[in-house]
């Protein structure tokens, strides 16, 4: 079975761009609650992978970082089969490589908003790297929606 890469890779940055707008819009939840501090702990939950989730707060602030962890790895791909399969293409490179390095602070805020008790100003910070890791990733899922036509890549034999 052939991949069509273009079209794989336009999913995959649709995926990222729409995951990053639900990770704002989940996270402005969090924040609606005053479920901040639900998950005392990060990356754990409460010190576990998969916390209780029968608490709503809980249930919000673990689904903001499920897909905080969704929209990582969509941003992630796309960067690495950017620069594997259109290094060519330095408009989409260059973005989908920002959105990557804007999306590792994201992150690290995010952990430091939880161990800084919610400090207003890492908050404020968190939610504007949110904001540009979404505009970021949008403009790579436009960018690869006018990509030209690659062709298909056949499966490698393992032999």
């Amino acid at each position: 079975m052939a991949l069509d890469r273009r079209r794989f890779y336009q999913v995959v940055a649709i995926l990222a761009a729409v995951c990053a707008y639900a990770t704002i819009v989940l996270g402005g939840t969090v924040r609606g609650m005053d479920a901040g501090l639900a998950c005392t702990d990060w990356p754990l939950c409460n010190g576990s992978i998969v916390p209780n989730l029968g608490d709503p707060l809980v249930a919000v602030e673990y689904a903001h970082r499920l897909v905080a962890a969704v929209t990582s790895l969509s941003i992630l791909l796309t960067m690495v089969l950017a620069l594997l399969w259109y290094r060519a293409e330095l408009r989409l490179v260059l973005l989908s490589t920002v959105a990557f390095g804007i999306l590792v602070a994201q992150v690290g805020l995010g952990a430091l908003t939880i161990t800084s008790a919610l400090n207003w100003v890492i908050v404020t910070i968190h939610l504007a790297l949110g904001t540009a890791t979404f505009a970021f990733g949008l403009l790579v899922a436009l960018f690869a929606l006018r990509l030209p036509s690659l062709g298909t890549a056949t499966p490698l034999s393992v032999e």
